[in-house]
């Protein structure tokens, strides 16, 4: 795949920029670039055979923090007041809050055994928090960046012969022009992000093997019967929550554009970098207190 990739790079975007090509430069741009690759993942497996997180995500991880203090220089060396600095930073604390906050939020799907229902049903004074010690986690954003990764892709493709067509089949002056494609890529743009988002977490989540493996280990939600009705619920909450995450994806693309083009912010250049930014930190912290947990536990253990 990186032969390949790099051949791409070669011969499509690096060939029309340069004057002396040649085949040797050719062939030094697919060397280099496929060398570097495969030096990439070897490191990316060292790391992760250290039990300290992914390699790939840690390494993209490592170039993000790079490129955080260049933007912030940019931004300082531009002639801006004091309070629009002030502003621009206040704002950009809120959205890190929003997305740790965003990423970090689940909804609890409750489930019970049948054990515990005969036990509620033997004893009807029994308290309702001891059967309602089960759930299910459902987390907002559960495809991370990746409809993202997606719509955009699409979007290039779709976008490309719809261009073609505005431009050929409408007499229209260039501002017009613009306006109009510039409001049918936002549009399909933030389509394409939420179609995507339900789309990958109904391909991860699965409600219908969900509900069969709850219904195998003898567990159901209250209330619902098992088998289909389940399965219909779990769609349902699954859907609905990846919509909220797709319009969440959707703003955070499409946020540092209406800041830089109306408001003049040049600070919120790539905002949705911040989520594997702040997702990687979440999965390494919570690694390190599980092994942290772990050794308290065999400490105790062997006391």
């Amino acid at each position: 795949m990186a032969l390949i990739l790099s051949t791409g790079i070669a011969f499509i975007v690096v060939k029309p920029v340069v004057f002396n090509w040649s085949l040797v430069l050719a062939f030094k741009i697919i060397l280099a670039l496929t060398t570097g690759s495969m030096l990439s993942m070897w490191f990316a497996e060292l790391i992760t055979n250290e039990n300290l997180g992914n390699g790939s995500s840690m390494i993209i991880f490592i170039n993000i923090i790079g490129g955080i203090p260049a933007s912030f220089s940019k931004f300082n060396a531009q002639e801006n007041s004091f309070i629009t600095v002030a502003v621009a930073y206040v704002i950009y604390l809120l959205i890190v809050s929003l997305i740790v906050l965003v990423q970090d939020s689940y909804k609890k799907i409750n489930i019970v055994s049948a054990r515990q229902l005969s036990f509620s049903s033997n004893e009807p004074n029994a308290q309702t928090t001891e059967i309602k010690n089960s759930y299910i986690p459902i987390k907002l954003n559960q495809g991370g960046i990746m409809p993202l990764v997606f719509s955009t892709t699409i979007a290039t493709f779709l976008f490309y012969p719809l261009q073609l067509a505005l431009t050929g089949g409408l007499n229209l002056e260039a501002n017009q022009l613009t306006n109009i494609l510039t409001f049918c890529s936002f549009a399909l743009n933030i389509v394409l992000v939420i179609f995507f988002s339900s789309f990958y977490a109904l391909l991860v989540l699965k409600p219908k093997d969900l509900s069969e493996n709850l219904t195998k280990m003898a567990y159901g939600v209250p209330g619902l019967k098992q088998g289909k009705e389940t399965t219909q619920y779990l769609e349902q909450v699954i859907s609905r929550l990846a919509f909220m995450g797709g319009v969440f994806l959707a703003f955070l693309a499409f946020f540092p554009f209406l800041l830089g083009n109306v408001f003049q912010f040049k600070l919120f250049s790539n905002l949705t970098s911040l989520i594997i930014l702040i997702g990687v930190i979440t999965d390494v912290s919570s690694q390190i207190r599980g092994y942290l947990v772990s050794q308290n536990y065999e400490s105790f253990k062997n006391t």
